[in-house]
């Protein structure tokens, strides 16, 4: 089992925040080879688990909860019962070069399976979404997500079937440098065709860190600090984080009068009698123009399908973490109801509020740019990581910048533990780190052409 523990542990350094990238065309090849060449059943499902378990563990260790894990993983386990199955099928002269051809397409097929149909997403950790910040970030363009997940898979495998011969080291670099090339094209082109739209959207974004007040008001002196800088500056649209504990619809209308401005606010609302984690969108009276309820729920946080019974060590961890208290795991009986898929309109513009991890579903990216969706905006809250938070961002960041890239369309980052500002088609970031001020938040002044 040497084989798979070594290419998790090439997966975790490709993976870490410090732009390890290269890794990404290596860390598959040790599986691979032991994908090949072990013939029994439960030893290539134990193979697979070990690497998928000794991978989660190095890249996010932070959603470490059993349930989750085991549904993520079983799913994988589809990968090695398939390839055991090819392999009875097939002569055992010709299995070997069938499998290479193969590879590709499954790894990819069974990757977006178990990042998609996890509990949580892990789209994160997709073999492409290492290459989020990479000079191949434009590859993305051909289609999105899947492509770079696919031509990660691709290198790897022909390093396993050229053993690192002279004859196919020279057509893996060529590869590489033909792919970088068209990378560098498709980037290009983004970027032209974003400085030339006509129309923008002079913007404010808000992000904060957990110490932000619990319960804020008009007269709270961080609230009175940001109230005095997003003053100085004229804005089209202010974004704040999603922050149920903070904000509420009497304190963000004030606001919005006060300021003059349009505001897209996320927190807790209550509608019909059901409860809705909502981006309500406000003019500059006050008055609501908009509202979207978040479609995708969180396991564990916003829906537990398990009623009133829950793991034992659930009560331990929201002991250890009093941010969890609120989950509805430990109130089952005040779940969030799920909301429809649709855009926010300002003064005719369209745009998509994902909130948090609603960024993470690739498939409803592409239904809300078919809308028309101008932009999308991502208010998000990390008050759920104590450990890992810088390695969570990186990822995520990421992951948006794909998207963006695939998509064509601006994302407006804002969060609690995490960025403000914008990343552009062209897969640059103009974001700004809360955990570099001097007060509890972070303000972003920028422009969104649409």
């Amino acid at each position: 089992m040497l084989f798979p523990l070594l290419s998790a542990i090439l997966g975790i350094i490709a993976f870490l925040p410090f732009n390890f990238w290269p890794f990404s065309f290596i860390f598959l090849v040790p599986l691979f080879i032991f994908f090949l060449k072990e013939e029994n059943f439960w030893r290539l499902i134990l193979g697979a688990f070990i690497f998928k378990f000794i991978f989660y563990l190095g890249t996010v260790y932070y959603t470490l909860e059993p349930i989750t894990w085991t549904a993520s993983i079983l799913i994988f386990l589809g990968l090695p019962i398939s390839i055991y199955f090819i392999k009875k099928l097939m002569a055992d002269a010709v299995a070997p070069y069938w499998l290479l051809v193969i590879f590709p397409f499954l790894w990819t097929l069974f990757d977006h399976l178990t990042a998609r149909y996890s509990f949580l997403p892990t789209y994160i950790i997709t073999a492409g979404n290492a290459l989020g910040s990479s000079p191949f970030i434009g590859l993305a363009t051909i289609g999105g997500l899947t492509i770079m997940t696919f031509f990660v898979a691709g290198i790897n495998v022909l390093i396993v079937f050229w053993k690192f011969r002279i004859f196919g080291i020279f057509i893996i670099i060529a590869i590489l440098i033909a792919s970088w090339q068209i990378s560098e094209i498709v980037i290009q082109k983004n970027s032209v065709n974003y400085r030339l739209l006509k129309n923008s959207l002079k913007i404010a974004v808000v992000s904060s860190n957990r110490n932000f007040s619990a319960k804020i008001n008009l007269f709270d002196s961080d609230i009175y600090s940001l109230k005095k800088e997003l003053e100085e500056r004229k804005t089209d649209l202010i974004v704040f984080p999603e922050d149920n504990n903070s904000w509420s619809l009497p304190l963000t209308q004030n606001l919005s009068k006060e300021l003059n401005a349009d505001i897209a606010a996320t927190f807790d609302t209550f509608q019909n009698e059901k409860r809705y984690n909502s981006t309500i969108l406000l003019n500059k009276n006050g008055e609501i123009v908009d509202i979207y309820n978040k479609n995708r729920l969180t396991f564990i946080g916003e829906y537990w399908p398990l009623g009133g019974w829950r793991p034992f060590f659930f009560d331990w961890l929201k002991r250890i973490n009093n941010n969890l208290e609120n989950y509805v795991v430990f109130n089952p009986g005040n779940p969030y109801s799920r909301g429809e898929k649709k855009l926010l309109v300002l003064n005719n513009i369209k745009f998509s509020s994902l909130i948090c991890l609603e960024t993470h579903y690739p498939s409803d990216l592409k239904e809300y740019k078919k809308m028309g969706a101008k932009f999308f905006i991502n208010p998000s809250s990390n008050r759920w990581i104590d450990l890992g938070t810088r390695h969570f961002l990186y990822l995520n960041t990421n992951l948006r910048k794909i998207f963006s890239v695939w998509l064509e369309t601006p994302i407006v980052v804002s969060g609690i533990e995490d960025f403000a500002g914008i990343i552009t088609p062209d897969g640059k970031t103009n974001l700004i780190n809360y955990e570099n001020q001097d007060k509890n938040y972070a303000v972003f002044f920028g422009e969104i052409k649409y």
